[in-house]
């Protein structure tokens, strides 16, 4: 006689872990790497997890994950954001900085233009912006890069407007257009700088050979605004 001999109960199967659930997680931890991008998904996938993990009656096991993995990526967005606002910000004040100097680049091309047809002499100090505008100078020029600043936000330097070219002995050195503050005359010297620089700590400057330099504060008494003063003594 043979006795049946019950079978032991089969242990219930363990639960999937969801690989949504842990692909939330991962894209919520490198998130801030990508830009917010990956964090973007990953709140996604910890949505989706989780209601697929909700469904399956016990067949997939992560909520926990799901949910660290939204709550990371939803931190990582924002995060993000911070981290690439000032990379664009610094960005786009470059790009303005750059548009400041080609805008005195070519006051001096056109300047130059003028006095080919006014015995090599600069334009006067009242009314260069017109001169300028009448030898081809674009009114786009005169104005701030950035849009911040209405009116023309450049002048020339007053010891040079309306003098011969062939006065100033050194071109390099001797001030010729720059960035101006606000209200200012047209031609002035150094007090009609702005009082804070536009961009960084220093201002745009143009010189009597054409070069553009952006010239920190503590560096500005190397400038030479008087080119008389550079003449050599007799």
């Amino acid at each position: 006689m043979t006795l049946n001999t019950p079978l032991p109960p089969e242990s219930p199967a363990k639960p999937e872990t969801s690989g949504m659930a842990t692909a939330s997680l991962v894209l919520g931890i490198v998130g801030p790497c990508t830009l917010g991008l990956a964090s973007i998904v990953g709140a996604i996938l910890g949505v989706v997890a989780l209601v697929r993990i909700g469904r399956s009656a016990g067949q997939l096991a992560g909520r926990g994950l799901a949910i660290a993995g939204m709550v990371i990526s939803a931190v990582g967005i924002p995060v993000a954001w911070l981290l690439l606002i000032p990379s664009i910000s610094g960005n786009s004040i470059d790009v303005i900085a750059k548009s400041s100097a080609s805008n005195i680049s070519e006051l001096y091309q056109v300047a130059m233009v003028y006095a080919a047809s006014h015995k090599n002499t600069f334009p006067s100090g009242a009314t260069w912006p017109e001169e300028l505008q009448t030898a081809g100078l674009p009114d786009s020029v005169l104005l701030d890069p950035s849009g911040k600043t209405p009116g023309r936000v450049y002048a020339i330097n007053a010891m040079v407007a309306g003098k011969p070219l062939g006065l100033i002995r050194r071109p390099s050195q001797t001030v010729l257009f720059f960035e101006c503050a606000p209200g200012a005359p047209p031609a002035g010297g150094p007090d009609a700088l702005p009082t804070k620089p536009r961009f960084g700590t220093g201002h745009h400057i143009g010189f009597c050979d054409g070069h553009v330099e952006r010239i920190p504060i503590e560096e500005l008494g190397r400038l030479i605004w008087n080119p008389e003063e550079e003449r050599p003594k007799e």
